[in-house]
């Protein structure tokens, strides 16, 4: 297909069978894209027809004012189940991110998510996870099969689980068991609702801008802006504000991996859900490449550092300001087990200004209370 020059279809070198594969290890790629329209739940379905739909739809789009680097590496073909295809992706995941690109994965079932997880743990890693999803991905803790509904139960379940953080965004509380909510809390994890995310979006961001990986499930978002998805529902995101999650998600440097799931996989090649998907992607574009910089090396310019002595705690809280990015980063000091894991005596937790406001308030800030307890446990 002959696409504008300015259409992205003329600047992502792609895998179609016919032409020559992408060399990711001799050229540098910003963004390395991967198809893979598993889904566990209907292992007759076809595993392109998702990918390749959302790519038509994605390359049709003009790239912003920017020189893009993208490669598009075809669709993982693999067909006999899914935890050996997510051990494999998480190999392929692994190899791009070491080169310097960024994985995204355009899949079906949200179990493929566990392959972004997979990707890290290959390498010893400890990552910190971020599903945007309706529902808790969680049932069992001992749960040895994989499923979509499962995800977080299977991570946890693991011997040597490598999982530091996670967070769920846009959770809807009628759709999840308050006994799971409460677990989650008692570990630290961080749970918005859908409603506090939607009326303040601003909030989305930090949390955003800690995760290692995330994981996009489509059913997030309200059926009367993505009608056939896995979890479709009423309520949701709207259109507009998963693109600005996806944009946040982009912009932020701690980002080794993105996924697309929850796409029925016998979707119309251009329903709505199709078109916004590729919206989405084309948003987390943008946002890598509009990424300032961003050192965290706080204890020199263009950082500022502020602390506040809280009696409470019996110690000053350190929160500290990037001038020329207006990004803000509270200090958490590091103690007990995990003091072995971090070389730095302060874990540097993104948050907005408002958490400094609140420090010098009466109240704590609950993320830094959170991940204080975690790592001092």
């Amino acid at each position: 297909m002959e696409y504008f020059p300015t259409q992205l279809g003329s600047h992502v070198r792609y895998y179609t069978g016919k032409s020559d594969f992408p060399d990711v290890g001799q050229h540098k790629f910003d963004v390395v894209l991967v198809g893979c329209g598993y889904d566990a739940s209907d292992l007759s379905a076809s595993i392109t027809a998702i990918p390749d739909s959302v790519r038509q739809q994605l390359y049709e789009l003009h790239r912003g004012d920017y020189q893009v680097h993208i490669a598009d590496l075809g669709n993982f073909g693999i067909r006999s189940n899914v935890e050996e295809t997510c051990l494999m992706l998480g190999r392929l995941f692994r190899s791009i991110v070491d080169l310097g690109a960024l994985p995204v994965l355009i899949g079906g079932g949200g179990e493929l998510g566990f392959a972004l997880y997979r990707s890290f743990t290959l390498a010893g890693q400890y990552a910190n996870y971020l599903d945007i999803s309706p529902r808790l991905p969680f049932q069992a803790l001992t749960a040895e099969e994989l499923l979509a509904e499962n995800v977080l139960g299977r991570i946890l379940g693991e011997k040597n689980q490598l999982l530091f953080h996670y967070c769920i965004l846009g959770y809807q509380t009628y759709f999840n068991s308050p006994e799971y909510l409460h677990l989650f809390k008692d570990f630290h994890f961080d749970l918005l609702r859908l409603g506090e995310a939607r009326e303040n979006m601003r909030l989305t961001e930090p949390l955003l801008r800690d995760a290692h990986l995330v994981n996009l499930n489509m059913g997030a978002v309200k059926a009367a802006d993505a009608p056939h998805t896995l979890l479709a529902s009423p309520n949701g995101f709207s259109s507009d504000e998963v693109c600005r999650l996806a944009r946040y998600a982009g912009l932020s440097h701690k980002l080794r991996g993105f996924c697309l799931s929850g796409l029925i996989p016998n979707s119309s090649p251009d329903g709505l859900e199709i078109q916004l998907s590729a919206q989405v992607l084309w948003h987390l574009i943008e946002g890598v490449y509009l990424r300032k910089p961003e050192t965290l090396d706080v204890n020199h310019p263009p950082y500022i550092r502020f602390t506040v002595e809280r009696e409470d705690v019996g110690m000053g809280l350190h929160f500290y300001k990037n001038t020329l990015t207006d990004a803000w980063w509270m200090g958490v000091p590091i103690k007990g087990q995990w003091s072995q894991h971090f070389k730095d005596e302060e874990y540097l937790v993104p948050c907005g200004q408002e958490d400094y406001i609140q420090a010098t308030t009466e109240e704590l800030p609950q993320r830094w209370l959170r991940r204080f307890k975690k790592l001092n446990e």
